[in-house]
């Protein structure tokens, strides 16, 4: 959510809009730009934050764009557009938020109480993907999707482009021959459900073929995911890099052939991962989930298994890895999409649009 809205905020900057963010004080940060403001939150726990003075700060706007889900925030925000409704408010639906135990049961109390006055409040709602949508929450609030717009998260295709890194291959000592695959994702509580522990349950399983993994990624769960593959002997062929700079990320896609994406809960719904690697020129196998499948076609750039499923994981490893053929086809095909659907420039044009539509138009009624 964060890399969206500051694509969303860097870009619609430089076409010359006046773009002011806010969010909670959740740390300090040295050189903030002055088009970022961190309010003061008295109740925060995780990247929930109760943060009262929004309302007072959304004053004076042509429009308000809320990301969500955003517990604490959200609500304030919709406090001032039922008071104020000449303003527009357009609402980014990321996700459904899903969690067990007592966070589980306060998601799912919020989404009956507030959740449908929340979301009664946007002009427009947008969403990464309609099949994603259309098994989200959002399905049960009526009549929402006569203002639902499918807005795809993007990539910056100068950033992400196909190539080699021989040298970074070398920095690990990873033979030429030998395939690469990647994973990206946090290695922390809050990503439980980006499935590395499913994709070293696979990776036990084909043991016999060459290939070696790099996984980007940090987290307080990181040390007990070396400790697994060390006990499953691979360890020598999983490489745990920890989190990357912004200018290195681009090079381990390119150091690598395969990239994997075995999400396990619908809290991933699209897969900004899977659009950097396809720009990459990488095939991606993705779990079958509502909105990943829609970044990934199954065998035109990628193939799909089913969630939590490591015998599938490891049968389409198996294939992509053997089939050198198939995997380079999906990865020029990935490209292609990637170039055709997720480049940032006419996505960006859409929502300039939705921003005009939104400021000059009336809101219908639910």
């Amino acid at each position: 959510m964060g890399n969206v809205a500051e694509e969303y905020t860097e870009r619609l900057r430089e076409l010359g809009h006046d773009v002011q963010v806010f969010t909670p004080h959740y740390r300090t940060v040295q050189e903030d730009p002055d088009f970022v403001h961190r309010l003061a939150a008295p109740i925060q726990s995780g990247n929930a934050a109760f943060v009262p003075s929004l309302f007072r700060h959304l004053k004076n706007f042509d429009l308000t764009h809320l990301h969500y889900p955003f517990f604490g925030s959200a609500e304030p925000v919709a406090l001032f557009h039922a008071m104020h409704p000449k303003q527009p408010l357009v609402m980014t639906y990321h996700m459904d938020a899903v969690a067990i135990g007592m966070k589980g049961a306060f998601f799912s109390a919020h989404q009956k109480l507030l959740f449908p006055w929340i979301v009664k409040r946007a002009d427009r709602v947008l969403v990464s993907s309609l099949d994603y949508a259309e098994t989200s929450a959002l399905a049960q609030v009526p009549g929402i999707f006569r203002r639902v717009e499918v807005h795809p998260f993007g990539v910056d295709m100068d950033r992400f482009f196909p190539g080699s890194e021989p040298e970074l291959r070398r920095t690990f000592g990873i033979p030429d021959s030998h395939p690469v695959l990647i994973f990206v994702g946090g290695l922390d509580p809050a990503h439980h459900f980006k499935g590395l522990p499913i994709l070293i349950e696979a990776l036990a399983q084909i043991q016999d073929l060459p290939w070696h993994v790099v996984v980007v990624g940090s987290g307080s769960l990181r040390a007990s995911f070396e400790a697994q593959v060390q006990d499953e002997g691979f360890g020598s062929r999983m490489h745990f890099v920890g989190g990357v700079s912004h200018e290195d990320l681009p090079k381990f896609y390119r150091m690598a052939d395969i990239h994997v994406f075995p999400s396990t809960e619908r809290a991933e719904a699209f897969g900004i991962v899977a659009v950097e690697a396809a720009a990459s020129g990488l095939p991606t196998i993705a779990s079958n989930l509502p909105g990943v499948r829609t970044v990934v076609a199954d065998g035109k750039t990628g193939l799909h298994v089913p969630p939590r499923n490591a015998p599938e994981l490891a049968r389409a490893l198996r294939q992509l890895i053997q089939d050198t053929n198939l995997r380079a086809e999906l990865g020029r095909q990935a490209r292609r999409r990637s170039e055709q659907e997720f480049a940032w420039k006419p996505l960006i044009k859409k929502l300039e649009q939705t921003y005009i539509d939104v400021t000059r138009g009336t809101r219908s009624d639910v």
